[in-house]
């Protein structure tokens, strides 16, 4: 087998593992959810990724993509050694914001719960998740957490979201 079957098969499992763990039920979102309608993921997002993985794009190129139209610019900048930077914008947006992962083991929990009965703090996160662009990848589904169509290519990719804060901050400056 060579390197790029490997890596293939590698993200075959790994996507079929987070929608194991993840579910991947149909998307229903409450009222109260569609303020980041902008940042959601269109079919013209999908077919974007699709003709750049054909054209054999790198893993820094897909990751800049996503960076540059999924509304990360606004808030981030690209670090250095891991790690994205903020904007004034975005060090506003972050002030009591628990982190991704934290949102994301939350958001788990919170999807089991009705949106009638969430609590004000399972409330906020809700609302944050949506407004910081984490439904382009993730969605919540009746019951459990699920990627979009854009979060499964991705996962394949080996692109999360902490995969393109890493391959962009890894990238030296003279080449960005």
């Amino acid at each position: 087998m060579n390197r790029q079957s490997i890596t293939l098969l590698r993200g075959g499992i790994t996507a079929a593992l987070v929608l194991s763990l993840c579910g991947a039920a149909p998307a229903q979102q409450s009222s109260g959810v569609q303020k980041a309608a902008k940042s959601q993921p269109t079919a013209a997002s999908s077919a974007a990724l699709d003709r750049m993985i054909a054209e054999g794009k790198s893993q820094h190129e897909l990751a800049q993509y996503l960076f540059d139209t999924h509304g990360c610019k606004d808030c981030h900048t690209i670090g250095q050694e891991g790690k994205l930077g903020f904007t004034k914008k975005g060090e506003q947006r972050a002030q009591g914001f628990e982190g991704c992962i934290s949102t994301l083991k939350a958001m788990s929990v919170i999807a089991k719960v009705p949106a009638n009965q969430r609590s004000a703090t399972q409330r906020q996160r809700a609302e944050r998740f949506e407004e910081f662009g984490c439904g382009a990848c993730h969605k919540l589904t009746p019951g459990k957490m699920g990627l979009t169509e854009v979060g499964v290519k991705l996962a394949h990719l080996h692109l999360g979201c902490v995969d393109v804060e890493k391959v962009l901050a890894s990238t030296p400056p003279s080449q960005r």
